[in-house]
């Protein structure tokens, strides 16, 4: 009987493991924003509830944003799964170059990084030796967060505005917030893997985005901290999400990584069984897209789930949603995602 770190650690070593690993992750809306008990306990009774093979933590994405002192409202998330922010940091117009200023390098001991990681640790006291991943998102994604926005990603359209605009108007100014984002997400993030965490979900949002950053602009500022902030979290295994359409995965093959994850079925990206000609060692991920979930479409779920698993079965993989699933998703969805790789 292989525990589900054996199974996971086979996958990622490139072998073959008695089934293929699963997982899912959604947010709990009013979970997350309730102290680092409440979260912890909704995220381990999910994870006893469905037995996945692996842990990935759904803290509240403005959690990093808040590090600084940029405010949002919990009252009401109007639809989205991002609270609404009430007080940006950064707005866009003439004062940005000064507005800029304002992100600084931080201690990594701020309230809201010392409440998820007390939440981690909750989640691995109870976790029963389940891998648990937990969420940092790149400095490019806060950087975008910063001007009271969702970051990219999905199929929600790119701006030109917000980050395009501060790279092109404020090049040095940009260059320095992002370095002193990464400094301190490196920080709180070393405070992270202490704890003993098995993981990080490394989000890249739609950074490398085909028609949203130049491939220079990416280099620039998003690899460049990227690589950074990812030296910094080692020895914790790193899972990169490049999120949503035109979303360029082979950008990522030559960061020091284990997982590389992307959505196969989102417009302009590579389908998961071709991983093989040009991911190197690094275990692709995937194989089911999200937006089935919360729409009464267990058996198409079922069915995706089964054709990635035979799709890929010369190839070792990590089944998981294309990104996170619907705060309506139902029960028998979850079930029917979950009993895929059983049959």
């Amino acid at each position: 009987m292989w525990s589900k770190k054996e199974r996971l650690e086979a996958v990622l070593n490139g072998e073959k493991a008695d089934r293929v690993p699963v997982s899912a992750w959604r947010h709990f809306l009013e979970d997350e924003h309730s102290g680092a008990e409440r979260f912890a306990n909704k995220m381990l009774e999910f994870q006893n509830t469905y037995d996945w093979d692996y842990i990935k933590l759904q803290p509240r994405a403005s959690s990093f944003c808040e590090a600084w002192g940029q405010k949002y409202s919990y009252d009401d998330y109007m639809g989205s799964v991002v609270a609404p922010c009430i007080d940006p940091l950064l707005h866009g117009d003439e004062n940005l170059g000064k507005e800029l200023e304002k992100i600084v390098e931080l201690t990594g001991n701020e309230d809201v990084f010392l409440e998820q990681i007390d939440a981690v640790k909750q989640v691995i006291a109870g976790s029963k030796g389940t891998p648990v991943f937990h969420t940092i998102f790149c400095p490019g994604a806060v950087f975008e967060m910063f001007f009271g926005q969702i970051a990219s990603g999905r199929y929600r359209p790119t701006s030109k505005e917000g980050l395009v605009r501060a790279i092109q108007d404020y090049p040095q100014l940009t260059d320095q917030a992002m370095r002193n984002i990464t400094v301190s997400l490196a920080k709180y993030g070393e405070k992270l893997v202490k704890t003993g965490l098995y993981g990080i979900f490394y989000s890249s949002a739609a950074l490398a985005r085909t028609g949203y950053l130049t491939k220079e602009e990416w280099e620039r500022y998003v690899r460049k901290y990227d690589l950074m902030l990812i030296d910094a979290l080692k020895p914790a295994k790193i899972w990169v999400h490049t999120c949503g359409i035109n979303s360029n995965p082979e950008y990522f093959t030559d960061y020091p990584i284990d997982i590389l994850h992307w959505a196969e079925s989102a417009t302009g990206n590579v389908k998961l069984d071709s991983a093989k000609n040009w991911i190197g060692k690094i275990t692709p991920m995937g194989g089911c897209d999200e937006r089935l979930f919360g729409q009464n479409k267990a058996l198409e779920i079922s069915a995706m789930a089964h054709n990635a698993i035979e799709r890929m079965k010369d190839q070792p993989f990590i089944l998981g949603p294309d990104c996170s699933i619907s705060v309506n998703t139902q029960e028998d969805e979850l079930k029917a995602f979950r009993a895929s790789v059983e049959d």
